[in-house]
């Protein structure tokens, strides 16, 4: 097939699936070509602490998933997909139950192209810094640098990490989520440049949940705000939007006995889409 087709004519037909998972069927097994393009699910954010839990009380932001773009010819009679779910945002919990971490989203796969989904945020509680769910990955490589660091064939870029946290006593920093291609969230890259921000850390306390991480298909859900009082639990996290983004951390509850964490944002489910060429 002639790359100057896709310019001029466009595709035949175009294929999308948003969840589940099934076969394709290619109208031709001899003259069709198609651009295939995964997205990995979003993780779930962390869900938040609530008041009196040690150091880093805020939920983290899940990470993005993976995304890959593949030219191939299709030659077969059919195909498998599977669309990754996104993940779970943790629930935001009192003493002396922590709150729940958020769970990694599922990788999406068209045949043998395989887009990794973002990992889950890290519920608040304990002394950990850094904490965002790691962005899906394009090759089982890790690197502290934030960075695509292998594309494998055809195109691809890493999701995007969740926001992290940084406690220095007895301040806290909390971090917005990493864009598309950076992947990695850790105790010297918790404060991201993507899209999703974390919240609004109310007069008085600290601790607002952290941003969730972008894919190229969506973009994170922020981080829940610090409670405005001392009498209201945490501030939820927002879901990831679009496709492959992760969700925002909850919040921390107000300092009075009772007042939970508020819980994290789901990542957002992954995307396949199949834009399929006959030659003439």
């Amino acid at each position: 097939m002639s790359f100057f087709t896709q310019f001029t004519t466009g595709p035949t037909k175009v294929t999308t699936y948003t969840t589940g998972t099934g076969t394709f069927t290619p109208i031709s097994t001899s003259n069709s070509y198609a651009k295939v393009t995964v997205v990995g699910g979003g993780g779930g954010g962390g869900g938040g602490a609530a008041p009196g839990s040690p150091s880093v009380r805020s939920g983290r932001g899940g990470g993005g998933g993976a995304t890959r773009i593949t030219w191939l010819k299709l030659s077969e009679s059919s195909y498998s997909y599977a669309v990754g779910a996104g993940g779970a945002g943790g629930v935001g919990r009192n003493n002396p139950t922590g709150p729940i971490n958020g769970t990694a989203g599922s990788k999406s796969y068209f045949d043998g192209i395989v887009a990794e989904g973002g990992g889950g945020g890290l519920g608040g509680g304990g002394g950990v810094d850094g904490g965002g769910g790691k962005g899906g990955a394009l090759a089982p490589v890790d690197t502290v640098s934030p960075a695509v660091t292998y594309t494998g064939f055809g195109m691809g870029e890493a999701g995007g990490a969740g926001g992290g946290a940084l406690y220095v006593a007895p301040n806290l920093s909390t971090g917005n989520g990493w864009g598309s291609g950076f992947p990695i969230s850790n105790s010297a890259l918790w404060g991201g440049n993507g899209t999703a921000s974390d919240g609004a850390p109310a007069t008085g306390g600290i601790y607002p949940g952290c941003g969730g991480g972008d894919s190229a298909y969506g973009t994170g859900g922020d981080g829940g705000d610090r409670a405005p009082n001392n009498v209201t639990p945490g501030g939820n996290g927002d879901p990831g939007a679009g496709y492959g983004s992760g969700g925002g951390g909850g919040g921390n509850g107000g300092p009075n006995p009772g007042n939970v964490g508020g819980s994290a944002g789901d990542g957002a489910g992954g995307y396949i889409i199949i834009e399929e060429f006959v030659q003439p």
